[in-house]
């Protein structure tokens, strides 16, 4: 989740001619290529979630029940399912297994390490077993991979992996991105819809950090999602922010390039101060934005619940609700 502190279809002709090679090899031994992605909505758009299922992993089952409370409190099924992952934890899991037999869309946000290990190849065996995982698995997901990288909280952020004295981390992360990408599709795993996931504010905003200069190019990204968060007056740097505000800029720089996701969304403040936000969403979304494709709430307590009190989740319920927010899972 983004913070300013540190706190807690594939378009094959656009591929790198060795990964097209490698493609064309997998299918001559036999590996499918023909695992579709995510479907982007001809209208209206996807309405998802990440819910928290408490402080410390509790199990399958206490995670699964805290989607289902959830879309019981809001009286509707998620179409998109966000999970984070560690670097080294295996995915797919049962958990995504799950949501697709109940009709929703995986998301998995995977942490990432240094970036200098992934470009230098000393975690290709890793990558290449997720993406084989990722293949069997076959159903239409989203990878969000090393998300927020424009901030300064995250061991894989631009700023946190420059070459002394320079300002290359941008670059240093395009060219990690585009190995793990290249990994993927070697094996054939083309039923993944990539997620590149800057921060919607550059953490040091400076020219070297600025969120174009983290892009690996259109072959290379298939949705751009975005975190976007309303601190209100909760810290020193922060201030009230409408859903409208965090979301135009954005909107205005990338809905004509690629499928916008504002993939983590929330805000801060007493039950009627979040519900006023969420309704200036959802009205924000009836008349605006036609061309965002998702948008992915982050339900975690205390400061970030939007199921409490009943003002609040009167609010969520409307704004799940709202007609743009009508697609299911496909």
């Amino acid at each position: 989740m983004g913070q300013m502190t540190c706190l807690t279809r594939r378009r094959f002709l656009l591929l790198p001619l060795t990964v097209v090679a490698a493609l064309a090899a997998a299918a001559s031994a036999g590996g499918s290529t023909s695992l579709r992605d995510v479907p982007v909505p001809a209208h209206g758009a996807y309405f998802g979630a990440y819910i928290s299922y408490g402080a410390r992993w509790q199990g399958t089952g206490a995670a699964l029940g805290a989607v289902t409370r959830f879309e019981r409190a809001i009286g509707r099924r998620v179409a998109i399912d966000n999970r984070f992952y560690g670097w080294t934890q295996s995915f797919p899991t049962s958990l995504e297994a799950h949501d697709v037999g109940a009709g929703r869309i995986p998301m998995i946000t995977w942490k990432a390490p240094r970036l200098a290990a992934i470009i230098d190849g000393s975690q290709d065996s890793l990558i290449l077993a997720r993406a084989r995982a990722v293949r069997k698995f076959g159903s239409p997901l989203f990878i969000r991979w090393a998300w927020e990288m424009n901030g300064d909280w995250a061991e894989w952020a631009g700023v946190n992996n420059e070459t002394p004295g320079s300002h290359d981390g941008a670059q240093q992360y395009v060219l990690a991105w585009r190995h793990v990408h290249d990994l993927f599709a070697q094996v054939g795993a083309t039923n993944v819809s990539w997620v590149w996931a800057p921060n919607a504010q550059s953490v040091p905003r400076a020219s070297w950090n600025s969120i174009t200069a983290y892009y690996p190019g259109d072959a290379y990204v298939d949705w751009v999602g975005f975190s976007a968060y309303n601190w209100g007056k909760s810290r020193g740097w922060s201030h009230w922010s409408s859903f409208r505000s965090l979301v135009s800029k954005m909107y205005a720089q990338w809905s004509l390039r690629k499928p916008l996701m504002v993939a983590e969304t929330s805000s801060v403040g007493s039950g009627a101060k979040k519900a006023r936000w969420l309704a200036g969403a959802a009205r924000a979304l009836e008349h605006g934005f036609p061309r965002l494709k998702a948008v992915v709430v982050f339900q975690h307590s205390p400061n970030w619940n939007l199921t409490a009190p009943v003002r609040a989740l009167r609010a969520l319920r409307a704004l799940a609700h709202a007609p743009p927010l009508s697609q299911l899972a496909p």
